[in-house]
């Protein structure tokens, strides 16, 4: 299972953004996972795209591969877990989303996830301090 971000998703919509070239190369190599998202990464995806038509090409990719939703994240037990991550990492200003993808990641042993974030590779961890798999490298 890979968990994606904001930043493909932002990319695979938007063709002037500078990572869709790569976002489009990471999907052709990841196209048989299963792929689940965040309501927290949807929203904000759908607040950075430029356009109506960027936003449109959001829900057909959802549908076309298809992004199911992480059922997981409104139990009370994955909140809580998550606004300790953020309290762990307040220094660092961390967003709603990634507190939810490093959650979800701990949650789900064997998952990864898909992001062009900095951050995931030199500072977040999960809540038990191992690093977290990441889908594209």
């Amino acid at each position: 299972m890979i968990f994606v971000d904001t930043t493909p998703l932002v990319a695979l919509c938007d063709r002037r953004d500078a990572l869709h070239e790569r976002a489009m190369r990471d999907l052709d190599r990841l196209a048989r996972e299963r792929f689940v998202a965040s309501d927290a990464v949807l929203a904000e995806a759908l607040h950075l795209l430029p356009s109506l038509a960027a936003r449109a090409r959001v829900v057909k990719l959802i549908e076309a591969l298809p992004i199911g939703a992480w059922l997981d994240e409104r139990s009370e037990a994955s909140r809580s877990e998550a606004l300790r991550w953020m309290t762990r990492y307040a220094e660092h200003q961390p967003d709603w989303a990634d507190a939810l993808l490093a959650v979800a990641s701990g949650r789900e042993k064997r998952s990864r996830v898909w992001t062009y974030d900095s951050e995931f590779t030199t500072t977040w961890r999960r809540l038990d301090g191992t690093r977290i798999p990441l889908a594209a490298k």
